[in-house]
């Protein structure tokens, strides 16, 4: 593979200019402007390949330069995720057990309520048959004033009588 050229023997211009001596035969040199011509266009693609490869080498860095940042970003990020999961865990924890809480003091007020409902039914029972029997007292008491009355009045008149 005479053909195939690299950087290190481009640069050396000795032998860049010892492989085109190969290649062209004896007795047939080419002209000088050709030649300074080929000279030019292979200087220019030798300066043409140092900078690609010199611009690909920078981008190589920029890039890994970014990918250290992108990392760096998704490590802050990922950070603020597990802080945030963190701190929902616990208010949901801390209002679960307050809701918990809650929802046991309305069973028990519940209980209460419903508790001092039928006392109060049976107190406006117990009330109810109270009066029931106050009046039917207040009923005897007339009944006995009256009989006491009357008796009085029969003691009287058979006084009287007499």
């Amino acid at each position: 593979m005479s053909n195939v050229h690299t950087l290190r023997n481009i640069n050396d211009k000795g032998a860049v200019g010892s492989l085109l001596g190969k290649h062209i035969p004896p007795g047939h040199q080419l002209g000088s402007i050709r030649e300074s011509e080929l000279e030019k266009a292979l200087r220019g693609s030798i300066k043409s390949a140092s900078d690609i490869a010199n611009d690909y080498k920078d981008l190589q860095d920029i890039y890994l330069e970014r990918v250290k940042d992108f990392n760096r970003i998704c490590s802050g990020f990922n950070n603020k995720f597990s802080r945030l999961n963190t701190a929902n865990t616990e208010l949901k924890a801390k209002y679960s057990a307050e809701i918990k809480s809650l929802k046991s003091s309305i069973k028990i007020l519940e209980r209460k309520a419903t508790l001092v409902q039928k006392a109060s039914s049976a107190d406006k029972i117990q009330i109810l048959s109270l009066e029931t029997k106050i009046r039917e007292l207040e009923g005897k008491l007339e009944d006995i004033d009256l009989e006491c009355t009357y008796h009085d009045l029969d003691i009287m008149g058979g006084v009287i009588e007499e």
